[in-house]
């Protein structure tokens, strides 16, 4: 009888690991043509001028197979920023290509004139977060929440 009742905590003990496993808050997108589109946001960037803060726009095309298409734009709200031949700027517009992962909604862009590049993760249909890094003399970093942006 006593080896009945021992088994009580083990029952409780597993439905408890089975409610608490982690449960993706990413939607899975079979159509990555959803998130084509507009998107802007400001971001705090740190980079080889230091830290500013910028207005960025991204414009991205996805195709059905997962390849994008796009452009990023910058404006400088406050600090320094050059451009891809080292020109202080305050605004810039890099092209961009990358690849999408409808499972996970995670996608990589690279831009086409410098060694930068972006990871993100599409949350929703109307909200990317992405980081942006780019190595070496004229280095950058920045995270970034964009929200679709009517059209």
């Amino acid at each position: 009888m006593k080896f009945k009742y021992m088994l009580i905590p083990a029952a409780v003990f597993i439905c408890l690991l089975s409610s608490c496993s982690e449960k993706s808050l990413v939607a899975n997108f079979s159509d990555p043509t959803v998130l084509s589109g507009t998107w802007a946001s400001n971001s705090i960037t740190l980079n080889s001028r230091g830290p500013n803060d910028t207005k960025k726009i991204l414009r991205l095309e996805f195709t059905q197979d997962g390849t994008i298409t796009g452009t990023a734009k910058w404006a400088l709200m406050s600090g320094e920023g050059g451009d891809h031949v080292d020109t202080k700027t305050d605004a810039d517009t890099e092209y961009l290509i990358g690849s999408f992962n409808p499972h996970d909604g995670i996608f990589f862009l690279v831009e086409t004139e410098e060694n930068g590049f972006w990871q993100c993760r599409a949350i929703t249909e109307d909200l990317l977060h992405c980081h942006k890094v780019q190595p070496g003399p004229k280095y950058v970093s920045t995270f970034v929440a964009f929200e679709r942006r009517s059209e």
